[in-house]
């Protein structure tokens, strides 16, 4: 958003509204998408023939940008620019902004969108029986196995989950 010399975001005092943003100013650096460190955590249990074989994960740090959530609250569809036509506006400068005038220059802001891409997940669980070596005259072993993954988003901060967008490199 356009600023103030107070570093306050700047508002038209003919709209009552924030000011659109100036596209061709030196762009910040907000972070990388990539993370400090990705984690895993795997086990297996086996008893009498049924085995069963988790995987945990986590992507520690990162950024995530979501242009999803920007077209969503920029067309007024998604559920916190209802929520914020609701509320009578957006807190801007500790007074209040028309919604849509809002999001109409936030969808530029790409800033409003950046969430921390940390997460942790049950990535795999793997759930199996090896049948009877003796069904087959003790001339092979055979298994049955019903295998899910990315079962669980344990703990997320971003209102979606990051290593589904195209910014994360998956």
């Amino acid at each position: 958003f356009a600023r103030d010399q107070e570093g306050n975001v700047a508002i038209s005092s003919s709209t009552n509204n924030v000011t659109s943003v100036d596209l061709s100013s030196t762009p910040v650096k907000l972070g990388s998408v990539l993370p400090k460190a990705n984690l895993g955590w795997s086990n297996s249990f086996e008893y009498k023939g049924l085995n069963l074989n988790l995987l945990f994960t986590a992507r520690i740090g990162g950024i995530a940008i979501s242009q999803t959530q920007a077209y969503l609250d920029y067309y007024g569809v998604s559920k916190t620019s209802a929520e914020a036509r609701d509320a009578g506006g957006i807190r801007v400068n500790g007074g209040r902004v028309d919604a849509e005038g809002y999001y109409k220059v936030a969808r530029d802001v790409l800033s409003e969108y950046t969430y921390d891409a940390t997460t942790v997940r049950l990535q795999e669980l793997s759930l199996g029986y090896t049948l009877p070596s003796r069904w087959f005259g003790d001339k092979m072993k055979m298994s049955l196995s019903l295998i899910g993954r990315n079962l669980w988003l344990i703990y997320c901060k971003a209102p979606f989950d990051p290593e589904s967008t195209a910014s994360t490199g998956t």
